[in-house]
């Protein structure tokens, strides 16, 4: 689909349905062709390792001995 700067201001909403259902729009400028595509949705941290990290134990004690938090200067 081809457009050029004033009517992909103006028509936004449609376009960007356009680019989600998959279709790659072409701007056109005076000095160039701009690319308006839909990328997938990023994955949180913590949605990604779900399944993957286990936590076993107290984890509001620490975990180190007092002696150990001594610095080592």
């Amino acid at each position: 689909m081809n457009t050029n700067i004033r009517t992909f201001l103006r028509d936004f909403t449609a376009f960007k349905a356009e680019a989600r259902r998959g279709r790659m729009v072409r701007i056109r400028d005076r000095e160039g062709d701009f690319l308006f595509t839909a990328v997938g949705a990023r994955r949180h941290l913590l949605g990604s390792a779900r399944g993957k990290i286990c936590f076993a134990g107290d984890l509001t004690r620490p975990t180190l001995l007092a002696a150990a938090w001594k610095p080592s200067l």
